[in-house]
C-alpha cells in the first residue's frame, strides 16, 4: 500500500533549508494515527490525537511561541507582536480525523500555519500583530458533536444539552471546564484557515487555489414514513400501505427538486431504517435522515417546505418530520477575500472564488471574528478516505499563500 509519509518528509533536506515547509510539517503530524492500509485515524482525545497535539506544541515552541492546551483539547500557541495593543491574527485548523481518513484533512491547515511562521522566522520578518495558532480538537463528527473544540472556544457549545454531561464525563471532562475554556475575542483581528477542498472543482479546473466566499449551512431532519405491516404474499399491491415505497418516492422527489432549485444546493438521504425489516413483511415504518446544505438558508428552507408538501400527496402512508440540526451558513469576510486574491496575484497563483459545502472550524470562529479560508485541490474530489490526496506543490502553495496574506494583513491596524 502506498504511504505518502514515507516519501514526503526529508529531515535532512529541511535542515539544509533551515526552515520547515507545509509538507514537512504535515508529514510529521502524519506519524500519528497511521493505519496499516495507509489511512489515518486520530479520534477526539485518543492517544493518536494526543501524540499529534504534543508534536504541534513542540513545533510551536521551536518557533518561540508560548503554548497552552485548553480543556477541550485545543492546542494553542502565541507569538507576540512588535506593536503593543494590536489585535491578534489567528491561524489554524484541526488535528483529528474521521476513522480511516486521509493525511490532509485538517492537518494541512495546521501545517500551513506552522510553515508560514517558520518562513517568517527564517526571513527575519517580525510581525506587528500577535500571531496565534490553534490546532483544534474534535472538528469531525464525534460523541460531543462536530466542531467541538472551536465551538467550545467560541461559546457555541451547550454542555447542558441532553446526555452531554454524561458524554463529557466519559472523556474525563465537565461542563464547567468547557465554560471556562470559552475565549474572549475582543483582542482578535481575524481567523485564517487553509484546507483541502474535499471536492472536485479545483482539480477539474486545474486551479491551485480556491478563495472561499462562505461555508454552507447544514440542516438535518428525521423523517418517518408510517404505513401498515402486512403479509407480503397475500396483500395485493392495490391494498398496501408500504412505508418503504412511500419513503422511496419522497427521497426521489427531494433529489429531483434539489437539482431544480440551485446548483450548489445539495440533498442527501444518508441513513435509513426499516421496520419490521423482514423479507416477507410489508414495511410499516421507515425512518430516514434528510440533510441539505447551502450558504443561503432561503434555499434549504424552500427545499424542506417543498418536500413536506409533496409528502402530503403520497397515497397510503403518512409522514412526520423532526428537525435534528440547524447550523446556518456563514460568509467569509469580503476584505479578507480581497487580501487572499491580492496575495494569490503576487504569487502568480490562479484561483477560483467558491463556496464551501463542507463545514470547518472557521464556521464556529465566524460567530466571533472575521474569517477567511483558502482551499487547495483534492485529487478526484476524494476526502474522508485513505485515498485522499493533494499534490505536494499545492500543499506548499497553501503555506505560501497564508504567509503572503499575513504580511498584507499585518500592515493594517
Amino acid at each position: 500500500m502506498f504511504n505518502p509519509v514515507l516519501i514526503c518528509y526529508d529531515e535532512t533536506e529541511s535542515k539544509r533549508r533551515d526552515t520547515m515547509d507545509t509538507m514537512d510539517y504535515l508529514c510529521k503530524i502524519g506519524q500519528f494515527g497511521k493505519n496499516p492500509d495507509g489511512s489515518y485515524t486520530r479520534r477526539i482525545f485518543s492517544p493518536e490525537w494526543e501524540g499529534a497535539a504534543d508534536l504541534v506544541r513542540n513545533e510551536m515552541r521551536a518557533l518561540s511561541m508560548k503554548t497552552d492546551r485548553d480543556a477541550a483539547g485545543n492546542e494553542h500557541g502565541v507569538l507576540l507582536g512588535s506593536v503593543p495593543g494590536l489585535p491578534a491574527i489567528i491561524l489554524g485548523s484541526h488535528l483529528d480525523t474521521v476513522p480511516s481518513g486521509g493525511l490532509y484533512d485538517g492537518a494541512m491547515g495546521v501545517a500551513a500555519a506552522l510553515a508560514a511562521l517558520s518562513r517568517a522566522q527564517k526571513e527575519g520578518v517580525v510581525f506587528r500583530h500577535p500571531m496565534e495558532i490553534y490546532a483544534f480538537n474534535g472538528e469531525e463528527f464525534n460523541p460531543l458533536g462536530a466542531l467541538f473544540g472551536s465551538r467550545v472556544l467560541t461559546g457555541w457549545f451547550d454542555s447542558e444539552a441532553p446526555h452531554m454531561k454524561e458524554t463529557l464525563r466519559s472523556f474525563g471532562r465537565t461542563g464547567e471546564e468547557m465554560a471556562a475554556a470559552r475565549r474572549d475575542f475582543a483582542g482578535v483581528k481575524c481567523y485564517l484557515e487553509a484546507h483541502i477542498e474535499q471536492g472536485p472543482e479545483l482539480a477539474a479546473r486545474k486551479l491551485p487555489v480556491g478563495i472561499v466566499t462562505g461555508i454552507a449551512g447544514v440542516f438535518r431532519y428525521r423523517v418517518i414514513c408510517h404505513g401498515m405491516a402486512n403479509h407480503s404474499g397475500t396483500t395485493l399491491m392495490k391494498r398496501r400501505h408500504d412505508a418503504m415505497v412511500g419513503m422511496a418516492k419522497l427521497i426521489v422527489y427531494g433529489d429531483l427538486r434539489c437539482r431544480e432549485l440551485d446548483d450548489h444546493l445539495v440533498f442527501t438521504a444518508g441513513t435509513i431504517d426499516c421496520l419490521p425489516n423482514s423479507a416477507n413483511v410489508v414495511p410499516n415504518r421507515v425512518e430516514a435522515t434528510f440533510e441539505m446544505r447551502h450558504l443561503e438558508r432561503t434555499l434549504t428552507d424552500a427545499l424542506i417546505a417543498d418536500i413536506k408538501s409533496y409528502a402530503e400527496t403520497i397515497p397510503d402512508v403518512t409522514f412526520s418530520f423532526e428537525t435534528r440540526e440547524e447550523k446556518p451558513g456563514t460568509y467569509c469576510d469580503k476584505g479578507i477575500q480581497k487580501v487572499f486574491q491580492k496575495a494569490a496575484d503576487r504569487l502568480h497563483l490562479p484561483y477560483l472564488v467558491m463556496p464551501s459545502g463542507a463545514s470547518h472550524d472557521a464556521h464556529a470562529l465566524a460567530r466571533r471574528v472575521p474569517v477567511g479560508m483558502i482551499f487547495v485541490p483534492s485529487r478526484d474530489g476524494i476526502s474522508h478516505n485513505g485515498k485522499e490526496w493533494t499534490d505536494a506543490k499545492d500543499v506548499r502553495a497553501a503555506g505560501n499563500l497564508i504567509y503572503e496574506a499575513l504580511q498584507l494583513l499585518d500592515k493594517e491596524d
